[in-house]
């Protein structure tokens, strides 16, 4: 289920308000869009496979894609997940696209194993695959679009010992998965942290993909230690401690620094329970990566992938131009 988020809002005014209008004007231009059936027919596939548990950004790769897709005059087959799905499913729908037939395959993947198998399998098939939000380029992956996830995890632990003039007790709350990007954000953000001489770092804790398992690891670790600031690695993670912070009403003391653009993080950054959001361009994402398949189908090699740049978003810049862009990439 895709959740989509709506035009250049005043600050004020809440973001939830939008989506209604959002969803009715994305209904219309779809009615409007669609190709004649003879034209369709002609065109070549490219398939995209849904991040695990992304929320709003892979709404916006989805998006990204689809607007390359239609420049290159190609069709995008879009293989949604449901929210409970995990990296078995997504590996499971990924393979049957591969056994359906398409051109290449997009897949943003939520393990390593995902990334190998499918890598493998569509290797022996000849499709090329384009990781997204990966820059591991294992046997069948062509081609890669990436953040340097320990450079944003130095950018978050910058960000949030800025936030405690320099001193104070932190605590990283990550996920309980084995995720080779959330290990190099946590790592990026320790090497800037333990270097700060007025910060302590506490025993951090993990939570699964509930934000309920998150909301009682947060919890438990304010029960335990007098907390200043928290990293969130993930979204969940996010929400899980910006609900406890909440609940508490030590908003605007415990500062909180994540990773993400979902709405709700969207809402609480502009309530002042979350502070700061380091956000990845989800729409450059998926137009590079479709833009990287139709080449690679063209006969281009890569032996790197492209790393994008990371962006800080707070509550007074989140309503600039070029933030908008990043956060909402439907605002024409």
């Amino acid at each position: 289920m895709i959740k989509r988020i709506t035009s250049i809002r005043l600050p004020h005014v809440p973001i939830v308000c939008f989506i209604a209008v959002f969803l009715s004007l994305m209904f219309l231009t779809s009615c409007s869009s669609e190709p004649p059936l003879d034209e369709e027919s002609e065109l070549r596939h490219i398939a995209l496979v849904a991040p695990v548990h992304a929320e709003e950004q892979g709404d916006a790769i989805r998006l990204g894609a689809e607007a390359a897709a239609k420049e290159y005059r190609f069709e995008l087959d879009y293989i949604a997940l449901e929210p409970s799905d995990d990296e078995a499913e997504q590996l499971q729908v990924s393979l049957q696209a591969l056994e359906r037939g398409t051109s290449a395959i997009l897949v943003d993947p939520a393990s390593e194993a995902v990334l190998k198998d499918l890598g493998v399998k569509a290797s022996a098939a000849g499709i090329p695959v384009i990781a997204l939000n990966d820059a591991r380029m294992n046997t069948g992956v062509m081609a890669a679009i990436a953040i340097n996830n320990e450079a944003a995890g130095r950018q978050a632990g910058q960000q949030l010992a800025d936030l405690l003039g320099g001193a104070g007790i932190v605590a990283i709350l990550r996920s309980d998965r084995e995720d080779p990007d959330l290990i190099a954000r946590e790592e990026g953000a320790k090497q800037v942290l333990s270097n700060i001489s007025g910060i302590q770092i506490a025993d951090g804790a993990a939570c699964g993909k509930r934000e309920d398992a998150c909301w009682q690891a947060a919890k438990q670790l304010l029960d335990r230690d007098a907390i200043d600031g928290i990293l969130a690695l993930d979204i969940q993670a996010s929400l899980g401690a910006a609900k406890e912070v909440a609940r508490r009403k030590e908003q605007g003391r415990i500062k909180i620094v994540t990773f993400g653009s979902d709405l709700e993080q969207l809402q609480l950054l502009q309530d002042g329970v979350i502070h700061k959001l380091v956000v990845q361009n989800g729409f450059s994402t998926g137009y590079l990566g479709v833009e990287q398949a139709v080449r690679v189908l063209d006969g281009s090699r890569y032996d790197k992938p492209i790393v994008l740049e990371t962006k800080v978003i707070d509550a007074d810049n989140m309503f600039w131009m070029d933030n908008q862009k990043v956060l909402f990439p439907f605002v024409k």
